[in-house]
C-alpha cells in the first residue's frame, strides 16, 4: 500500500475530484465525437473546428476564473470568509456580463472565423450552425465556470465534480436523442450536439446556484445585488494578464489550426480525433493544476511560502508518475484508441485512423513535461502571478511551435530550390517539442521565486 505524506495526501484529496470531473467531461467529448463521427468525415471536421472556435473565447472566461480562484484561496487561507464570499458574488456578475458579447460575436462572426481558418464552404455551413447554438449559452457557461473556480479555491473540488458529471450525463443522453432523432425528438444531426451541450451546462449551473444559495457548501452565496468596484478591480488585476495570456495562446492556436486545416479535410479530421483522445490523457495534469493552485494560494494566505514551494515539488513528482502511464498507453495502443471515432462506412476511415495514430504517438512523447507544465503554471497562477505565464506563452508558442510547424510542414525555398515539407506530421512534431521548451521556461520562472511576494 502506498503511503502519502501530508502534502501528497492533501494534493490527492483536491486532485482526484478534479480529475474525475474532467475525465467525465472528456469522455463526454469523446462520445460526442463518436456520435458525430457516424454522420461522416464532414460532420467530424466541422464540429471539431467549430469547437476550436468556441475555445478561442476561453481567455475571457479565464480572466474572471483565475482571479477568483487566487483571491478566494488567499482569503480562505487567511480565514477571511466574508471577503471570499464577496469575491464569489462579484465574479458571478462579471462573468455573466462578459458572456453576452461573446454570444453576439458567435452569432454574427462565427462563419467569418471558420472562413479565415481556411475551412471549405461545406465545413463552414455545418460548423456555423453548431456555433450559433453553442454560443447562445456562453453567459451561463462563464458564470458556472467561475463558480466552480471559487469552490476549488476554497478547497472544494467534489461539488464541481458532481455537478460536472450531472452536466455530462444530461449532455450525453441528449446527444443521442437530438443528433439521431430518437424517442420522438427531432433529428438535428450535428447541431443537436450543440443543443445537448447548452442544456447540460444550464442544468448544472442552476443546481449549483441553488446549492450556493442554500448554504450547503463551503462558500455561501448571499447576494447584495450591488457592484463593488474595488473587489472587481482586484479580480481583474490578477485575471487580465491571464486573459491576455490565454488570448495570445488562443490566437497562436488559431494560427496553428489554420496551418493544420490547410493540409486538407482528412488530416484535419485525424487531428480532431487525436486531440480528443489525448484530452483524456492530460486529465491527471489538470487535476494537479487545480490542486496546486488552491494549495499554493492558501499557503501564501497563511503566510507560508516555503509550504507552497514544498507542495509544488510534491505535485511535480505525483503528476510525473501519472503522465508516464498516460504516455505509455498513447504510444503503445494508438490505433485502438482512435478507431471507435471513425465510422466503418467512411471511405476515408483508414487514412484518418493511420494519421490519428501517428498524432498520438508523437504527443505521447511529451506527456510528462506537459504534466509538469500544468503543475508549475498552476502554482504561479494560484500565487496570483499571472504575468509570468503571459510572457512565456508570448515567446514560446511562435518560436517553438508555429514557425517550425509552417516551415517543416509546407517546406522552404532556399536559393531557388524548394525543399518539400513533411505535411501535418511536422506540425505535430513541432507541437510536441514546444511542450518541452515551455515546461523548461516555467521551471526557470518557478525557481526564481518571484511568485512568493506577489500581492493580490
Amino acid at each position: 500500500m502506498i503511503r502519502l505524506n501530508e502534502h501528497q495526501r492533501r494534493l490527492w484529496e483536491l486532485a482526484w475530484p478534479a480529475i474525475t470531473g474532467n475525465i467525465s467531461q472528456t469522455l463526454l467529448n469523446l462520445v460526442d465525437m463518436m456520435i458525430v463521427g457516424h454522420l461522416g468525415t464532414l460532420a467530424l471536421a466541422a464540429v471539431g473546428l467549430a469547437g476550436q472556435v468556441s475555445w478561442f473565447m476561453m481567455p475571457i472566461m479565464i480572466a474572471i476564473s483565475t482571479g477568483t480562484l487566487a483571491l478566494v484561496a488567499r482569503f480562505v487561507g487567511a480565514r477571511d470568509e466574508a471577503s471570499a464570499i464577496l469575491t464569489l458574488e462579484q465574479s458571478l456578475y462579471l462573468s455573466f456580463l462578459l458572456g453576452v458579447p461573446v454570444t453576439l460575436f458567435g452569432w454574427f462572426f462565427g462563419d467569418d472565423i471558420l472562413r479565415i481558418m481556411g475551412a471549405k464552404p461545406d465545413v463552414i455551413s455545418l460548423g456555423y450552425g453548431y456555433i450559433r447554438v453553442l454560443f447562445a449559452f456562453y453567459p451561463i457557461r462563464f458564470a458556472g465556470f467561475t463558480a466552480f473556480s471559487a469552490l476549488r479555491g476554497a478547497g472544494d473540488t467534489k461539488t464541481p465534480m458532481k455537478l460536472g458529471i450531472l452536466m455530462n450525463a444530461v449532455n450525453g443522453v441528449l446527444d443521442y436523442l437530438l443528433v439521431f432523432g430518437k424517442l420522438g425528438f427531432p433529428r438535428l444531426e450535428a447541431v443537436g450536439a450543440a443543443w445537448a451541450s447548452g442544456i447540460g451546462i444550464t442544468t448544472s449551473f442552476l443546481i449549483g446556484l441553488y446549492l450556493l444559495w442554500s448554504g450547503r457548501l463551503v462558500l455561501h452565496f448571499r447576494p447584495s445585488w450591488s457592484f463593488h468596484p474595488d473587489m472587481a478591480r482586484r479580480i481583474l488585476r490578477i485575471g487580465i494578464p491571464a486573459m491576455i495570456e490565454r488570448g495570445i495562446f488562443s490566437f497562436y492556436n488559431f494560427l496553428y489550426m489554420s496551418i493544420v486545416t490547410r493540409f486538407g479535410t482528412v488530416p484535419l479530421a485525424a487531428h480532431q480525433v487525436g486531440l480528443r483522445v489525448e484530452s483524456i490523457a492530460y486529465m491527471p495534469a489538470f487535476g494537479f493544476n487545480v490542486a496546486t493552485s488552491a494549495l499554493v494560494g492558501q499557503s501564501l494566505g497563511e503566510g507560508k511560502p516555503e509550504k507552497a514551494e514544498r507542495i509544488t515539488y510534491e505535485a511535480l513528482k505525483m503528476v510525473g508518475l501519472f503522465m508516464a502511464v498516460m504516455a505509455f498507453i498513447l504510444i503503445a495502443f494508438p490505433r485502438y484508441l482512435v478507431m471507435p471515432f471513425v465510422s466503418p462506412t467512411d471511405p476515408n476511415r483508414l487514412d484518418v485512423v493511420r494519421l490519428a495514430a501517428v498524432y498520438l504517438t508523437i504527443v505521447g512523447i511529451s506527456e510528462i513535461p506537459l504534466g509538469w507544465l500544468f503543475v508549475l503554471s498552476g502554482a504561479l497562477r494560484g500565487a496570483g502571478d499571472t504575468k509570468t505565464p503571459m510572457y512565456i506563452t508570448a515567446v514560446s508558442k511562435p518560436l517553438f511551435r508555429l514557425i517550425p510547424a509552417y516551415i517543416l510542414g509546407f517546406g522552404v525555398t532556399i536559393g531557388g530550390i524548394h525543399i518539400g515539407g513533411l505535411g501535418v506530421v511536422a506540425a505535430w512534431v513541432a507541437m510536441s517539442l514546444e511542450t518541452f521548451t515551455t515546461a523548461g521556461l516555467f521551471w526557470w520562472a518557478f525557481k526564481r521565486g518571484g511568485w512568493k511576494s506577489v500581492k493580490v
